[in-house]
């Protein structure tokens, strides 16, 4: 999410509150630093169309610019960023200019949930301050089907590269070549409880055993 940076007229900014994530508040003290010492900061925002500029983060900066009656803002572009990209960079802004407190997080993390903002990016932002361990990732459905065939096209592969060890089997190292032989062997002592019949008989089994219990 590095964007450049350059200076933009305030009027290339369009008035847009969906990543404010609080209202400015008095930006009097702001204004006074920007006005000693110049605008420190960039803002954050992102392109909607020729000369069009979004803002994603620093809504205090403008806010102060526009108080001190200023034409010109310091601000990182980025031509291409995600919604879910653009509300995590404004949490991140957000934590790092003036601190949210925890409820003011809490209830941020709440609202964006609720307007089915809060995507994996922006959950990261959040938990991260407020110090949370992440969540654990959601398992992901296998499907069989799928995955059987894998396994299949990789045991041809794994076929056609042994036949072509084979050729050179005197080569290989003794100590792979042992290896190879330990693997091979794990695969022989697998087949007969993967043959059709074997398969019935512990299907028959585990049915039996239900039968008497």
């Amino acid at each position: 999410m590095v964007g450049s940076l350059d200076t933009l007229p305030l009027s290339q900014i369009d008035d847009d509150l969906a990543f404010r994530l609080r209202a400015e508040g008095d930006v009097t003290g702001l204004a006074q630093s920007i006005a000693r010492e110049g605008q420190l900061v960039p803002i954050e925002v992102r392109l909607r169309g020729p000369g069009r500029w979004q803002i994603i983060a620093g809504f205090r900066r403008v806010a102060a610019l526009h108080l001190l009656q200023r034409e010109q803002v310091l601000a990182r572009l980025h031509d291409q960023l995600s919604d879910d990209e653009a509300l995590a960079l404004a949490v991140a802004d957000g934590v790092t200019e003036r601190p949210l407190g925890r409820e003011e997080l809490e209830i941020l993390r709440a609202r964006l949930s609720d307007e089915g903002r809060y995507g994996p990016a922006v959950q990261e932002a959040v938990v991260r301050a407020l110090g949370e361990a992440p969540p654990p990732p959601e398992p992901e459905e296998v499907d069989l089907d799928v995955f059987s065939r894998d396994v299949r096209g990789q045991l041809a592969n794994l076929a056609v590269d042994i036949g072509s060890l084979y050729e050179n089997w005197s080569d290989v190292d003794p100590a792979v070549r042992e290896d190879l032989r330990t693997q091979l062997r794990y695969f022989r002592e697998l087949l007969p409880f993967l043959e059709e019949e074997a398969l019935g008989s512990a299907a028959s089994g585990e049915e039996l055993k239900e039968g008497e219990s």
